[in-house]
């Protein structure tokens, strides 16, 4: 019944114009090729990126997504992969970008929609002697053959885990499965990178399409990196798609995104768990930085004597980061901090006085709860 908007002869440099930006999920007009290109953080730095798609038709049916299989008004385009990277190469030489983001819709068995991929990215690599970024899309469900040939050809690797777990996934993606997909798949990738250095495996949560809590999705985080040593979780806040089972839901927060990301920084580079996290009723604080509500639930481990506070625990402070307890130690060396005047230029500063002491003195708000 669906994916009946089909194009057929269609320039191949037109259908890589529309399908970059359906890759950005929605398309009213045919645009020009450039506004498709964006600056994405990668291994390698800030580059401007081309975002496509090999092809928008697509088995699955997932409640949320404009690519379904019964949404009839998504266009249905399929790009050959020589077409695909001729184009890419084109922009490539002209200097309008320096990587490659390649995704699909899975057509007939991921095995086939991978291979695509790759297919690509080897005439990228060996036809043409392109050397720069490629971040392939991975497909669930595919070999572990297959999985090594796309690490091997890409800087970064995906596999999008849509939902913290099995239960919250078949709501919204039946045909989809974390245990005997998913996380078997990122399993495998992880310990294929194991061979590789500079490679990085990345996944996607969506957030507000499920009903998950903040919870449960920062405990799956966790996993996912000390359990599977995935390099970053992102969160994307679900906004309703015309014509999918989803469309009157109501838009997630940002800020709600936005206190996850802060989060997740604080398992990911700061040493917290979910369990230390504040919750209420399974969800962050909108109206607080994740950290600072923290410490105001753990007001027995304030105020912290600066002049003594080992580095491990400095990170916990309210507005002292990583570079900043690096300078709080150095200065620390050519001897004691013992007014606010000693920790000049220091970020962040009138936030950290309310959660330390400077040798026994406290100089931060007189109406903080510390």
């Amino acid at each position: 019944m669906g994916q009946s908007t089909i194009f057929l002869g269609m320039d191949p440099g037109k259908k890589l114009r529309l399908l970059s930006k359906l890759a950005k999920f929605e398309c009213e007009r045919e645009p020009d090729l450039g506004s498709c290109i964006y600056n994405a953080s990668t291994p390698r730095g800030k580059k401007p990126i081309l975002k496509t798609m090999l092809s928008t038709y697509c088995d699955k049916n997932c409640d949320y997504c404009v690519f379904r299989r019964d949404r009839n008004s998504t266009p249905r385009l399929f790009i050959k992969p020589e077409d695909l990277a001729r184009g890419f190469m084109e922009l490539y030489t002209k200097g309008k970008v320096q990587g490659l983001f390649l995704s699909s819709g899975i057509f007939g068995h991921p095995e086939v929609t991978m291979e695509k991929l790759i297919e690509t990215a080897e005439i990228l690599r060996k036809r043409y002697n392109y050397r720069g970024y490629i971040h392939l899309k991975l497909m669930p469900g595919v070999s572990l053959q297959t999985l090594e040939e796309a690490v091997k050809l890409a800087d970064r690797v995906s596999m999008n885990i849509e939902a913290p777990n099995e239960e919250k996934l078949k709501r919204i993606a039946k045909g989809k499965s974390l245990r005997k997909e998913i996380i078997p798949n990122i399993a495998q990738v992880s310990r294929i990178l194991e061979n590789y250095e500079g490679k990085s495996h990345i996944t996607q949560v969506m957030v507000g399409v499920s009903d998950e809590s903040d919870e449960e999705i920062l405990k799956s985080s966790e996993y996912l990196y000390r359990k599977l040593r995935l390099n970053r979780v992102y969160y994307s806040a679900f906004f309703p798609v015309r014509e999918t089972p989803l469309e009157n839901k109501p838009p997630e927060s940002k800020k709600r995104e936005h206190r996850l990301y802060q989060a997740d920084f604080l398992i990911r580079d700061y040493g917290f768990s979910w369990k230390d996290l504040p919750f209420e009723n399974g969800r962050l604080p909108e109206d607080k930085d994740p950290k600072e509500a923290w410490a105001e639930g753990n007001m027995h481990l304030f105020p912290v004597e600066i002049n003594r506070a080992d580095y491990d625990l400095l990170i916990k402070v309210p507005g002292i980061g990583k570079e900043t307890a690096k300078e709080i130690i150095r200065r620390r060396l050519r001897g004691a901090l013992k007014t606010p005047e000693d920790l000049k230029g220091i970020r962040n500063l009138k936030k950290i006085l309310n959660y330390v002491i400077l040798m026994g003195r406290f100089y931060g708000s007189k109406n903080c709860n510390v």
